[in-house]
């Protein structure tokens, strides 16, 4: 069985996956800006709109954000992270305007992006 990160467009160059915002859960979202605003966690945000996080992600920000915390408040994120660096990979993007990933569930954001969910 292929696993849905092969079916994402991955940047080599940057050894970067990049998928769609709202495969994350719109807690996940809300929580992984707040850590980025805060430096808890590696990587650049701008407010859920996209975020380019580390695929170290949890093991590379565990003294300022403790893996079991990660594991607990960003179960999806988690195991994302983890399938992109067993792919290689350094780097996750989460862009509202990638196109969705065959395998990986689609998120309801209703009401914060109704045009999102109208498309």
């Amino acid at each position: 069985m292929t696993s849905p990160m092969a079916l994402a467009p991955i940047n080599q160059a940057q050894r970067m996956v990049t998928l769609r915002t709202f495969h994350l859960p719109e807690e996940e979202a809300e929580t992984v800006a707040i850590l980025l605003a805060n430096r808890a966690i590696t990587g650049a945000s701008a407010h859920r709109e996209w975020f380019v996080i580390s695929a170290d992600f949890p093991r590379d920000c565990a003294a300022h954000y403790p893996s079991e915390a990660a594991h607990v408040d960003l179960p999806v994120l988690c195991a994302l992270a983890k399938e992109a660096r067993s792919a290689g990979l350094r780097w996750l993007m989460l862009d509202p305007d990638a196109r969705p990933v065959p395998g990986l569930p689609i998120h309801d954001w209703k009401a914060t992006f109704c045009s999102e969910a109208a498309a």
